[in-house]
């Protein structure tokens, strides 16, 4: 494995139990920011992207695909492990300019991108400025455009909007709603579940939804994938997988239309985390689709 000489270990909080979080933590300063993530196998490089919450959603594939692949994952400023931000929060262009310096500082190359969520535009983002780096997607309940469909430009107003935002804020009602079997939580213990929110403070609630928002407001990250795809992301291979019971706005079905080099499947009974709903499912479909590329 390589690792950077900036890179260096940093201590595990003591919310974080090594059984529920089994990892070696690293930090690196990317300019003003500090950011902590994982780094562990060895082999082809796959970079788990997810911003809002937190790299442990990807936790039980890393543990699966480390042993045949360098599993790289990161938690941007503000979320998870990493430290706040020095100044204003970043948005979703600034997190994907950060990604790419991050990718930079590692050196990360033949990158097989895993996306979840928001995490999508800003994995997305990365690829668009940073083509070389990439050659294969894995797209996991996420979308790679901008929203433009009238249910999803709802949802997305109505999930930033300040009453909704407020009510979350004072209570972390969607952080502990995500514990449960509709989120993270079908296979997680007691002690899981309190590692997961271990670091959900109020402020980060409210940053959360505020990237919500963002979504609606980032046409030019939106025109810069839009742009990449055009121009040869298109046809890279790419895999997309979500649960059952969460496609509401058909986007498995869009990234099919969009990729023609696509293979899917559907995470029978999942619902917005099919990684967490059933990592066995998910870790050795990858590992087939992905040995198959070379």
């Amino acid at each position: 494995m390589t690792t950077n000489p900036t890179s260096t270990q940093t201590s595990r909080p003591s919310w974080l139990p090594v059984a529920e979080y089994p990892f070696q933590l690293r930090a690196i300063e990317l300019g003003d920011h500090a950011v902590t993530y994982v780094d562990e196998g060895e082999g082809a490089t796959l970079l788990f992207v997810h911003t809002g919450m937190w790299s442990f959603v990807f936790r039980d594939v890393i543990v699966w695909l480390r042993h045949h692949y360098r599993c790289v994952a990161l938690d941007f400023p503000g979320f998870g492990l990493s430290s706040e931000p020095p100044g204003r929060d970043l948005d979703l262009a600034e997190q994907s300019e950060l990604l790419g310096r991050f990718v930079a500082a590692l050196d990360l190359r033949d990158i097989t991108l895993v996306l979840h969520d928001l995490g999508g535009l800003v994995g997305m983002g990365f690829a668009a400025a940073h083509p070389d780096r990439v050659v294969a997607l894995v797209m996991a309940n996420t979308f790679a455009w901008e929203p433009d469909r009238t249910g999803l430009i709802r949802m997305l107003r109505l999930a930033s909007s300040r009453p909704v935002t407020a009510a979350d804020v004072a209570t972390r009602l969607i952080p502990r709603l995500s514990t449960t079997r509709f989120g993270v939580g079908r296979h997680l213990s007691r002690a899981g579940k309190r590692a997961f929110l271990g670091p959900v403070t109020r402020r980060r609630v409210r940053r959360f939804h505020d990237l919500i928002g963002n979504a609606l407001d980032s046409q030019e990250l939106s025109d810069r994938i839009a742009a990449g795809i055009a121009d040869g992301l298109g046809d890279l291979p790419i895999l997309t997988i979500f649960g059952e019971r969460n496609d509401p706005f058909g986007f498995q079905e869009r990234h099919h239309a969009i990729f023609p080099n696509h293979h899917g499947i559907v995470v029978a009974k999942g619902n917005h985390f099919p990684m967490m709903d059933d990592p066995d499912l998910f870790a050795t479909t990858l590992h087939r689709w992905r040995s198959h590329l070379g």
